[in-house]
């Protein structure tokens, strides 16, 4: 198993402001790249690609290149690694249940993730008296893929 290294990148400002763009990345332990069961266009239609370049518009930034197919560090911890078709859309994210030390390895992620994240902006709050969030998310109108039809707009917004 590979060692647990943060898999984000932080920038520190000088600012209350933090950008977040948690859904941003593709990177995959190698261990969980050899039992996804989805394939690189399905990963990346659901992962936010490019909402790492809406983070400049904060001094502190966030940007997680791991993908949420890992773990998804805006669920709760026991939600945060997709098993089933139903905690992903209805996609089978995996050849074969994934064993409880590969989900275990990820929830540890997600556990200094929120560590770090607490460490990050109590700082902040200590020097500025508050901070505030930004979270960037992209919304998926083309599920069925880029020859698919878009989502109708009467139940998908284009803006949330």
């Amino acid at each position: 198993m590979e060692k647990n290294i943060p898999p984000w990148e932080l920038t520190m400002g000088e600012s209350p402001l933090v950008a977040f763009a948690i859904h941003s990345g593709h990177t995959l332990r190698s261990e969980i790249a050899a039992s996804i069961g989805i394939d690189e266009d399905t990963r990346h239609r659901e992962e936010d690609p490019y909402t790492d370049q809406w983070t400049v518009a904060a001094p502190t930034t966030v940007i997680v290149n791991q993908s949420r197919f890992e773990v998804d560090l805006n669920r709760p911890r026991d939600k945060a690694v997709y098993i089933k078709p139903e905690d992903a859309w209805g996609l089978d994210v995996w050849q074969q249940e994934p064993d409880e030390a590969l989900v275990e390895h990820s929830r540890q992620t997600w556990d200094l993730f929120y560590q770090d994240m607490k460490n990050i902006l109590s700082a902040i709050e200590r020097t500025h008296g508050r901070f505030v969030v930004l979270d960037f998310h992209s919304y998926n109108h083309m599920r069925d893929g880029s020859k698919g039809k878009p989502a109708d707009e009467k139940e998908n917004p284009v803006i949330n």
